[in-house]
């Protein structure tokens, strides 16, 4: 008797373990399908922000468009933001996108991809911004949205950016805005 009640006991311990990776098995597809979603729907909202930029630019007369005035970040948090820009002129235009930052009296101008040290008061701070710096061609009356990643400041505190757009070969300013990137 005492052999068939260990076989019982086994077989219990046989079905406990089936249901347990069974259940763990639907678990992590239902984690997989959700993290897809999420994907998708970040995708959607991507897409859905462009399409309000397009918007914004085709019912105002605006050159420049940036959804943002204040952007909330973590330190070194990383965002990518889009930016809308319409040629409002009755000829072809050639631009060129340039982002700049408040450092006491100047605001110095990023490079692409490149890491920009500058001073908010006494302290040295560096920040990044990733964008398309070629020259980008409009038609009249054309509008197009660019994406662009930010890169917060690595200090804590406000800072005043600036996107200037210039005309290809003049230098001459087409339009520009600020915003501001508050660390945290």
């Amino acid at each position: 008797m005492k052999k068939k009640g260990s076989l019982n006991l086994s077989i219990e311990a046989i079905v406990v373990v089936v249901i347990a990776f069974t259940v763990l098995g639907l678990g992590l597809t239902f984690v997989k399908t959700q993290i897809g979603d999420i994907g998708k729907t970040a995708s959607s909202i991507q897409e859905q922000i462009s399409q309000q930029i397009l918007d914004d630019l085709r019912t105002g007369n605006k050159k420049l468009s940036f959804p943002a005035t204040k952007l909330n970040l973590a330190t070194n948090e990383e965002s990518v933001q889009a930016i809308g820009l319409k040629n409002t002129e009755d000829s072809p235009v050639e631009v060129i996108i340039g982002f700049q930052v408040k450092s006491g009296n100047d605001f110095p101008d990023f490079k692409s991809e490149q890491v920009l040290p500058f001073k908010n008061g006494a302290i040295d701070v560096k920040a990044k911004i990733s964008w398309d710096d070629s020259t980008q061609k409009l038609k009249p009356g054309e509008s197009k949205v660019f994406p662009v990643t930010m890169t917060a400041p690595d200090k804590t505190g406000n800072y005043l950016y600036k996107i200037i757009i210039k005309k290809a070969g003049t230098g001459e300013e087409f339009d520009s805005r600020t915003f501001f990137i508050k660390t945290s």
